[in-house]
């Protein structure tokens, strides 16, 4: 792929990704650069979003969490939505531009392998309908499926989970049209493993995370997890 192989070259007597001062690691990211990421410090234990400090730190659950059930057992994810993942990720995603993938991806798996008890038995990817990534070009939760998969040696759930109809953006909805615009929009098939992690770029209101947790759920998973880089902190107005 083209953004493994930009980044492998990077990765050897290059500097780092971001500030272009410092050697880089195998990461692709100086030390500094590596700190200074947004890294989510404080989240929901079951959906991810940033705990203030209204949530009761005992619970690790966020209001809403608190009250409600899900299809989905628990997301987790790496950053927040802030800079400079609020620049990277649109500008892969809308400007054709995979190439931070590379380090991205490493980095995410690094942080994964800190934080995971029990490995999922497969990945999945958010899928697309076929125009639109054509159009695209590439999925981008397929690029970073697949940079995961070979990192910590987990096989990819080819070919299970399809997204059946079309959908206008989420980004133009509020948190509950999210909801209705995915409503069986997706649909698992075939003989699946008890647990599965599904892996997107980033999660807003978890109503993706949600609509294919239940269509897994129905084909036979039990435990799905979302393993996404960034939680955005304000679910109504950022992009999922």
């Amino acid at each position: 792929m083209l953004f493994n192989k930009v980044n492998l070259r990077s990765f050897i007597n290059q500097n780092c990704a971001l500030c272009q001062l410092h050697h880089c690691d195998t990461s692709g990211l100086c030390e500094a650069c590596h700190a200074d990421l947004p890294w989510l410090l404080n989240p929901c234990q079951h959906c991810a979003l940033p705990l203030n400090l209204s949530c009761n730190p005992s619970q690790g659950l966020c209001p809403t969490c608190r009250r409600g059930d899900s299809a989905y057992d628990r997301i987790r994810a790496a950053f927040q939505y802030q800079f400079p993942m609020n620049s990277l990720l649109p500008q892969i995603k809308y400007h054709q531009n995979p190439v931070a993938l590379g380090w991205l991806s490493e980095v995410f798996a690094r942080w994964l392998i800190s934080d995971l008890e029990t490995p999922p038995q497969a990945l999945a990817y958010v899928p697309m309908r076929p125009w639109r990534a054509l159009l695209r070009g590439f999925n981008q939760s397929e690029l970073l499926c697949r940079a995961l998969s070979q990192k910590l040696d987990i096989p990819v759930l080819e070919g299970a989970l399809k997204k059946i109809r079309s959908t206008p953006r989420q980004m133009t909805l509020d948190a509950e049209a999210r909801q209705r615009n995915l409503l069986n929009a997706f649909y698992a098939q075939g003989e699946l493993p008890r647990h599965v992690a599904l892996i997107d770029d980033i999660c807003t209101t978890g109503s993706t995370a949600e609509a294919i947790a239940q269509a897994l759920k129905m084909a036979g998973c039990e435990v799905v997890e979302v393993w996404v880089l960034a939680r955005t902190p304000q679910p109504r107005h950022l992009d999922e």
